[in-house]
């Protein structure tokens, strides 16, 4: 890869091109607010300190990278690119208006991606000339830390494409996990519909989120609380990518009131100062944390019948989902790993409760069903969603 143009300047976009520059990939920024422009510059050379002060970079090696970068209002430096990723607010008409222009001005061969987090591939390639060179790269935030990219296919993407874009996510040493074109793809369908349950289990209980947040760090089920992981990601984005998977997969993604009603207000999370949490969570009550602790195993089903729905619809294999969820979302073990350590029967009885009493979020897996029926009950007896061997980890 010679060359890279990011569109889009904003806090992805900035990290996005310091992925490319810390691999030596001479990259050019456009977008229309120099303001962002500026920003993005003092973010990237902020990452590219960052790594002098672990020792990871000399400072004559990143001042020889910071050379490679470009900021432009314009469309003109991207005459010479290998390869555009747009990093535009997510919203169906902007990446298309984006994807039209740089399809304009980039090579005729040269791969158009985008860094969407849920929207359709395939639409997006229908505002191109180039639909069998569209496809999905898309980074997860932080994107200098976080090691996962999905590659996504489109209907029309040519398999060039997605071999390409593979081989450029092992050149900027990232985790490339391909996965077809499905609102979500893999790892946000996964993500938020675990935050949606916990999400619905706050409001029908009050528990506060803190407490929420301190019972799954304990239990290490995340690296992070729902609701701090939520003001990071910017309650607008969590709520706009909600909306899109409720659209397309009904009610099991609805995000919550509790969400929403601070969305309108302008209570964005860390952006704005103020969301779940202003500034620092407080501690939490010890008897609101003992009565959160039941939503953990929720959440954990709750993911879990979502990647293997995944499965089962073939958007991703079972590795990969995997692979993806802990690569991208920070998990310590995949969700369908962790129905195979627990137990498939175990599981299968326990989704079938929560079916039982919640009603269609919580449907069965139709895998899990056929494994247990087929008697594979999980890592104990060597099968599962995965096949296990004797003396592996």
């Amino acid at each position: 890869m010679e060359r890279v143009g990011i569109a889009g300047a904003g806090t992805m976009g900035a990290d996005i091109a310091a992925v490319f520059l810390s691999a030596g990939i001479p990259t050019v920024v456009r977008d229309v607010n120099p303001r962002l422009l500026e920003a993005a510059r003092t973010r990237i050379e902020a990452r590219f300190a960052e790594r002098r002060q672990r020792g990871r970079l000399s400072d004559e090696e990143a001042a020889r990278r910071l050379q490679g970068l470009t900021l432009t209002l314009g469309w003109e430096s991207f005459a010479g690119v290998d390869l555009a990723v747009e990093a535009v607010p997510e919203r169906m008409e902007v990446k298309q208006a984006v994807l039209r222009e740089l399809d304009r001005h980039i090579p005729a061969l040269s791969v158009l991606a985008s860094n969407t987090s849920a929207l359709s591939i395939t639409e997006m390639a229908r505002a191109t000339r180039r639909p069998h060179r569209v496809a999905g790269f898309h980074f997860f935030f932080p994107a200098t830390v976080m090691r996962l990219v999905e590659v996504v296919a489109g209907e029309t993407t040519d398999h060039d494409t997605v071999l390409t874009l593979v081989r450029v996510a092992e050149e900027i040493h990232k985790v490339p996990v391909r996965v077809k074109d499905r609102p979500g793809f893999v790892v946000n369908r996964v993500l938020m519909r675990s935050l949606a349950e916990v999400f619905r289990f706050q409001e029908e209980t009050g528990v506060a989120p803190e407490a929420i947040d301190r019972a799954v760090t304990e239990a290490r089920a995340a690296p992070m609380g729902p609701f701090e992981l939520a003001d990071a990601l910017g309650l607008d984005i969590v709520g706009e990518v909600a909306e899109t998977l409720t659209r397309a997969y009904g009610d099991r993604f609805h995000p919550g009131e509790s969400l929403l009603a601070r969305v309108r207000a302008g209570k964005l999370g860390r952006k704005t100062g103020e969301g779940f949490y202003a500034g620092a969570p407080p501690a939490p009550d010890p008897a609101q944390v003992e009565r959160a602790r039941e939503v953990v195993r929720r959440q954990a089903l709750a993911a879990f019948t979502e990647a293997a729905h995944v499965v089962d619809e073939e958007v991703a294999g079972a590795r990969d989902v995997d692979i993806a969820l802990r690569a991208g979302a920070g998990l310590p073990v995949g969700p369908l790993r962790w129905a195979d350590r627990e137990g498939l029967q175990r599981v299968l009885e326990e989704t079938r409760a929560l079916h039982a009493r919640y009603g269609a979020r919580f449907r069965p897996p139709s895998s899990l069903e056929a494994l247990v029926e087929a008697g594979a009950t999980g890592e104990a007896i060597g099968r599962g969603y995965h096949v296990y061997r004797r003396g592996a980890s």
